[in-house]
């Protein structure tokens, strides 16, 4: 049994043990409660869902407390992440969520919950990112031969996504408009099909995870990946930000978050748990083995950043004309 007390905004935890005498020093660090549900706003088997339980038993290991993973899917993500926004502000509520919950999401649908507001920016731990591919049928062997050859055939070309709104799709419109070129959007009902799509020539470029499986088999022409920096995995695939092109988003975040109005204490040890968990190559592996980059991201950092990307898709999904 932990009895914890509140000394000075600090939280201090005495383990009564046989005899009175206090834990070892291999004990685990304190927690204000016996029981966190780590909400995971997606089916079960998914990236989110694997990264979701790979964090959950991380802190467990770190924290006198047991971390209890709950799937909660439905929405895009946004069920779930409204059930942590309302959920119990004590520390026993956290929510690994992707950034697309949080910045674009709410524009789409009235989600229920202000994503700025009624969550708070633990840390980010990984990011999933995505790679910009051409059909083999297309006569391009780079960025900027694609790029020309879009210009010189204004509106002919075709890309696909999961559907309209969807993180693919925003990415995608988000990187013609900078760079200048027109083509035209076919939706389809899921990533497989998007990709076969591309093999098939039907359509001649994606903007999406699903496509790195055929980048290693060499059957697309990769072009670019979001971001500023190449991918150390694929590093003969130049980043759109080397390109001249840094606005343009397009990788996913997996972040750890919480009820606003969480004690700041058991949210900052929760975010230096996890900086030392990144810092780690055992962390970072088991990450890898997940199929997604391991990142850490300040809370601070984070918040920033998630306020600067809610404000820009608001503008880009306005000037698309996409509604609720």
């Amino acid at each position: 049994m932990n009895i914890f007390v509140r000394i000075g905004g600090g939280l201090l935890g005495a383990a009564l043990v046989s005899g009175g005498l206090m834990a070892s020093a291999a004990a685990k660090d304190p927690y204000p409660v016996d029981t966190v549900t780590m909400i995971v706003p997606y089916a079960p088997g998914g990236s989110g869902d694997i990264v979701g339980r790979i964090v959950a038993d991380e802190l467990g290991k770190k924290f006198d407390a047991t971390f209890v993973v709950e799937n909660v899917g439905g929405g895009s993500g946004t069920i779930g992440a409204e059930r942590a926004a309302r959920g119990a502000a004590d520390g026993s509520i956290l929510l690994l969520a992707g950034n697309a919950i949080i910045t674009t999401a709410p524009h789409l649908s009235d989600v229920g919950f202000d994503p700025i507001a009624d969550l708070k920016a633990v840390a980010n731990v990984s990011e999933a990112p995505r790679a910009l591919v051409a059909s083999k049928s297309l006569p391009v062997n780079n960025f900027e031969e694609f790029v020309a050859y879009a210009k010189e055939h204004p509106g002919e070309l075709n890309y696909g996504s999961v559907g309209v709104g969807s993180t693919g799709h925003i990415a995608t419109v988000d990187m013609l408009r900078a760079v200048g070129i027109e083509a035209n959007h076919i939706p389809y009902s899921g990533a497989a099909q998007v990709v076969q799509a591309v093999l098939s020539g039907d359509i001649q470029f994606m903007l999406d995870a699903a496509a790195f499986a055929q980048v290693k088999q060499g059957t697309v022409t990769p072009l670019a990946v979001p971001g500023i920096e190449r991918l150390p995995e694929y590093p003969d695939i130049p980043s759109l930000g080397e390109l001249g092109f840094e606005s343009i988003r397009g990788t996913g975040l997996q972040m750890v978050m919480a009820p606003a109005g969480t004690p700041a204490e058991v949210l900052a040890a929760v975010e230096a748990a996890l900086k030392a968990s990144s810092e780690t190559e055992e962390f970072k592996e088991t990450l890898r083995r997940a199929n997604v980059n391991p990142r850490f991201i300040s809370s601070e950092e984070l918040s920033q950043a998630l306020k600067e990307e809610y404000d820009h898709y608001s503008t880009l999904l306005t000037e698309m004309g996409v509604k609720k």
